[in-house]
């Protein structure tokens, strides 16, 4: 039993240790979430190039580009015709 109360206040003392962390963690992954919805919504129903989400999101064009490369990658997003130097991007029909 003393094994026991010994284990909890040591993952409690841990949990205290490592709370700025975690809440760090929360924060970050809040804004993730946050970019992703803007840009989603952004190439719902138009296909846009990466300049032109940035620009109508507000975010830095090499940031936009790493978030829709990261939709690419899971399907989530698809290539589109080239529009100058620029691929468009649109929501695929799965998402």
């Amino acid at each position: 039993m003393e094994k026991k109360n010994n284990d909890k206040e040591k993952l409690k003392a841990l949990r205290q240790e490592r709370a700025a962390y975690i809440e760090n963690a929360r924060e970050k992954i809040k804004t993730n979430n946050k970019l992703f919805k803007k840009i989603k919504a952004q190439i719902k129903d138009q296909a846009m190039t990466i300049p032109q989400i940035a620009l109508e999101i507000k975010e830095p064009a090499s940031k936009v580009l790493v978030y829709v490369s990261g939709l690419k990658k899971f399907g989530m997003a698809v290539e589109k015709e080239k529009d100058g130097d620029y691929y468009k991007y649109q929501l695929s029909s799965t998402d």
